[in-house]
């Protein structure tokens, strides 16, 4: 199963379990109901920023939520910093020069020179490259956790 339907079936169960409905949720996290929608049928990935609204709604974490942690265990979740300064971050906790989190990760380096300097974010697909890369959470990656 890959990360996607894990993710939609995550989503599915936690609508389940919550009694809620994609227009209840919608209404909460200000997705649109139809991108929700897409989500439950597995046809398009999240953004980092609806994944983080789901989460923080749901209480839980992203890699919860990605079906990538089997239990959701309680963290303190902190706002996401720019992701530009937050790679600043993960350099200093992986003690590593900045070319190895594009050859760890598969990313492009003229990719990551977009992220670093804040023209781009990443998509979800390459923020769980980077976590399954660096062995840590997609949490911890975005910034949302501290270890």
């Amino acid at each position: 199963m890959d990360n996607l339907s894990k993710f939609s079936e995550t989503l599915d169960s936690l609508l389940f379990e919550r009694e809620l409905n994609i227009t209840q949720l919608a209404k909460e996290t200000g997705i649109d109901a139809t991108t929700i929608g897409r989500y439950l049928r597995a046809r398009y990935t999240p953004t980092v920023e609806n994944l983080v609204k789901m989460a923080d709604f749901f209480r839980c974490s992203t890699d919860f939520l990605l079906g990538r942690e089997a239990e959701n265990h309680s963290h303190t979740f902190y706002p996401c910093p720019p992701f530009s300064e937050q790679l600043k971050v993960l350099k200093e906790h992986f003690k590593c020069p900045w070319c190895h989190f594009y050859q760890a990760t598969h990313i492009s380096c003229s990719r990551f020179y977009e992220w670093k300097n804040g023209k781009r974010t990443p998509t979800l697909d390459c923020i769980v490259m980077m976590a399954d890369g660096f062995g840590c959470t997609v949490d911890f990656i975005i910034g949302r956790t501290k270890t």
